[in-house]
C-alpha cells in the first residue's frame, strides 16, 4: 500500500503575503468611513459656501423708483420668482439645474409706485422690464461672483476641518502636500465650471411659458370684477392694487405677445361628488366668459339618482343656464344619475351607461362644439356595483376600463382592412381628418366615419384615456379625465402634438372623501384658450388650498378674501399642433346634438 501524500508546508513568504492582503483590506474596510467623510465635506461645504452666499449678499438696485433685492438660491426653490406682498410669480422651467433666482421689492412706497405708473400701466411695464433687461449681466455676474466666492470658501473650509482632523491624530504630514491641495481646488473649480456649462445648456428659452401665480396676484385671475366691486369702497387702496395687479397683467401681456387671439374658452371640472361648489364653477366661469364647460364625472357618490338634491340641482342648473356643458359619467355615477343629468337644460350627456346582466355597457358619443369635434365615454363601473364592476382594486379595474373602451369604440377603430387602419394612422390626424378640420363627419352623414379624428376625447379614467390614445392612435388631439381627485403634473401634459389633461377634483373631493375618511383635497379645475384657427394655445390652471368649508352660495363665492392666499394660477402655454390651416373655431358655430359613434 502507498502512503497518503502530505500536504508540503507553505513557504513563509506566501504566508506573509496573504497577511499582509488581509490586512490591507481590513483597513481599506476601516477607512472606508473616513474617505466618504472627507469627500461629503468637499461638496457639503463648498455648497453650503454658496448658498450662505447667495442669501447673505443679494444684488441690490432700483428701477424706475422700485428698490427690489435679487437673491440666488440652491435646491430649495428652483426657477425665477418675484415676490410681492400681494403673492408670487413664479417661472419653474428655467433651467435643469436645482438653482433659484427671487426678485423681491423692499420698502416699496405703493403711493409712489401707483403715480409713477400713471394710466399707462402698459408703459410702465414697459419701461420696467426694459430697464431691469438693462441690469441682466451686472446680476447674473454678482451672483456668479456670489457662487464662486461660496465654493471657495468651502474647500478652504473643508480642507481646516481636514487638516485639523489630520493634526489631532498625530499623522504624519503628507508629501506634496501643498500640490494635492492645489489638483483639489482645481477639481473643483473644474466641477463648477461643468456645472455651469450644464446649466446653459439646459437654459429653456421658452421658460416664460410656464407660470404660476399666487396670493392675491392668483385671486385677481379668479375675480377680477369681484375684486374691483370689493376694493372700490377704499379709492385709494382701489388704486394700489390696482396699479399692481395692472404692472402684472402688462408684464404678463408682453410675454404673451405670440400668443393668438382667443376665440372661445373651455372649463374642465370633475369629481363633483355632490359638493355645494356650483355657485363657485358659476363665478369662475362668468369671469373667464367660458363658452363651454367639459365635466368628466363622479357628480355623486352612491350611484343614486336621489342624491342630486333639489338644491343641488338649481345650483347646476344656474350654470348650464349660462354656459353649455358637456358630462358624462364616472365610476360613482349609475344610470340613474346618468338620466337625471339628461333632464337637466343646458347639459349633453356624452355616451351611455346602461344595465347589463353582469354589469354595465358603455357607449360613445360625440357633438360638434364651436367647430372642435369633442367625444366622450363614460366609466363602466358603479360605486357598490356587483363584481368587478365595483371593485376598488386596480389589478382589476384597469383591464376592465380597458376592455369597455375596446368594446364602445369598436365601430371607430376602423373598418377592419389594413389599407383602412394604416390612413387612419397616417392621414386621419386632426391635420388631414375632414371631420377634424369641419366639426361634422368626413361623410357627411349624422353618424361618425370610421376614420373621424377628435379634438377632445373624454372619460372618467387616466387609465382608459390611455386605452384611447392606443385605440386611436393619431386620432386625438386632446385627452381629459379626472378621478385621480389631483390635476397631473405640468411636465405630463404636452408630449409633441397631443395633450393630455388629468383634472383635480372640483368638488374638492365632496361626502367621497368623509365616507373614506381621507384628508379633503384642493378645489381645482382648468380654462383653456381656443384661438380662431382651433389650436389649442395655452390653460390656466387653477388650485384653491383652503380646507375651510366651500361658499354655498353665488353671493359667498364672489369675495376674494374668502380663500386668503391658498389661491394659486398656473399658466401653461401649448406648442403647436398638428391640425388642417383652413380651421375656424367661433362662439357663432354652436353646440350640435349628441351623435352616438
Amino acid at each position: 500500500m502507498t502512503e497518503p501524500d502530505v500536504p508540503e508546508e507553505r513557504p513563509a513568504e506566501e504566508r506573509a503575503r496573504r497577511r499582509d492582503i488581509r490586512g490591507g483590506a481590513v483597513r481599506a474596510l476601516r477607512g472606508t468611513p473616513a474617505f466618504v467623510g472627507r469627500w461629503a465635506l468637499r461638496f457639503a461645504l463648498p455648497i453650503a459656501g454658496a448658498a450662505a452666499m447667495l442669501h447673505a449678499f443679494p444684488y441690490r438696485a432700483t428701477v424706475q423708483d422700485v428698490p427690489f433685492t435679487v437673491e440666488g438660491s440652491l435646491f430649495t426653490r428652483p426657477g425665477l420668482s418675484a415676490d410681492t406682498t400681494l403673492g408670487s410669480w413664479e417661472f419653474p422651467d428655467l433651467t435643469g439645474l436645482p438653482i433659484g433666482v427671487h426678485i423681491t421689492p423692499r420698502d416699496v412706497d405703493l403711493l409712489k409706485l401707483t403715480q409713477a405708473a400713471g394710466g399707462d400701466r402698459a408703459a410702465f411695464g414697459q419701461r420696467l422690464q426694459s430697464d431691469f433687461a438693462d441690469l441682466l449681466p451686472k446680476i447674473i455676474a454678482w451672483l456668479a461672483a456670489d457662487v464662486l466666492i461660496g465654493v471657495l470658501l468651502g474647500l478652504l473650509a473643508a480642507a481646516a476641518v481636514n487638516m485639523s482632523i489630520r493634526y489631532l491624530r498625530r499623522a504624519p504630514r503628507r508629501a506634496h502636500e501643498l500640490r494635492l491641495r492645489l489638483v483639489q481646488l482645481g477639481s473643483a473649480l473644474g466641477v463648477v465650471v461643468l456645472v455651469g456649462v450644464y446649466g446653459w445648456v439646459t437654459y429653456n428659452p421658452d421658460w416664460a411659458r410656464q407660470s404660476q401665480l399666487t396670493g392675491t396676484l392668483a385671486a385677481a385671475q379668479l375675480f377680477p370684477a369681484q375684486l374691483s366691486q370689493y376694493y372700490a369702497q377704499n379709492n385709494k387702496a382701489f388704486d394700489v392694487l390696482g396699479s399692481v395687479l395692472g404692472i402684472q397683467a402688462a408684464l404678463q401681456q408682453q410675454i404673451e405677445t405670440e400668443a393668438p387671439a382667443t376665440a372661445l374658452r373651455i372649463m374642465f371640472i370633475s369629481d363633483m361628488h355632490l359638493a355645494a361648489n356650483y355657485p363657485l364653477v358659476q363665478v369662475y366661469a362668468r369671469s373667464y366668459d367660458v363658452d363651454l364647460i367639459v365635466n368628466t364625472g363622479d357628480e355623486s357618490l352612491f350611484g343614486t339618482g336621489i342624491e342630486l338634491t333639489p338644491g343641488y340641482l338649481d345650483a347646476l342648473r344656474a350654470v348650464t343656464s349660462q354656459t353649455p356643458m358637456l358630462w358624462l359619467a364616472g365610476n360613482h355615477d349609475s344610470p340613474a344619475v346618468e338620466n337625471t343629468m339628461r333632464a337637466i337644460p343646458g347639459v349633453t350627456v356624452l355616451g351611455g351607461k346602461t344595465q347589463a346582466p353582469d354589469g354595465y355597457d358603455v357607449s360613445a358619443g360625440a357633438v360638434d362644439a364651436f367647430g372642435l369635434t369633442i367625444a366622450g365615454v363614460p366609466d363602466p363601473r358603479v360605486y357598490g356595483g356587483p363584481g368587478d364592476y365595483g371593485s376598488d382594486d386596480d389589478s382589476v379595474t384597469d383591464p376592465l376600463e380597458r376592455e369597455a373602451m375596446q368594446d364602445a369604440l369598436a365601430d371607430v377603430v376602423g373598418d377592419g382592412s389594413d389599407e383602412a387602419t394604416a390612413s387612419s394612422s397616417s392621414s386621419s390626424s386632426p391635420s388631414a381628418s375632414p371631420s377634424a378640420s369641419s366639426g361634422a363627419p368626413a361623410d357627411g352623414s349624422d353618424g361618425a366615419a370610421d376614420d373621424e379624428s377628435f379634438d377632445i376625447f373624454a372619460t372618467h379614467e387616466p387609465v382608459a384615456a390611455a386605452e384611447l390614445r392606443d385605440l386611436l392612435p393619431d386620432r386625438i388631439r386632446e385627452t381629459v379625465a379626472g378621478h385621480m381627485h389631483e390635476q397631473n403634473a405640468p411636465d405630463d401634459i404636452q408630449d409633441g402634438s397631443q395633450i393630455d389633461l388629468v383634472e383635480g377634483s372640483t368638488g374638492a373631493g365632496g361626502l367621497s372623501d368623509i365616507v373614506r375618511g381621507d384628508d379633503r383635497p384642493r378645489i381645482e379645475f382648468s380654462i383653456e384658450s381656443v384661438a380662431p384657427d382651433c389650436q389649442f394655445t395655452r390653460i390656466v390652471r387653477f388650485r384653491i388650498d383652503s380646507s375651510t368649508p366651500t361658499a354655498t352660495s353665488s353671493t359667498e363665492a364672489t369675495t376674494p378674501q374668502a380663500f386668503g392666499d391658498d389661491v394659486t394660477a398656473s399658466t401653461i402655454y401649448f406648442t403647436r399642433q398638428d391640425i388642417d390651416a383652413d380651421r375656424t373655431c367661433s362662439r357663432d358655430l354652436g353646440v350640435s346634438e349628441e351623435r352616438p359613434l
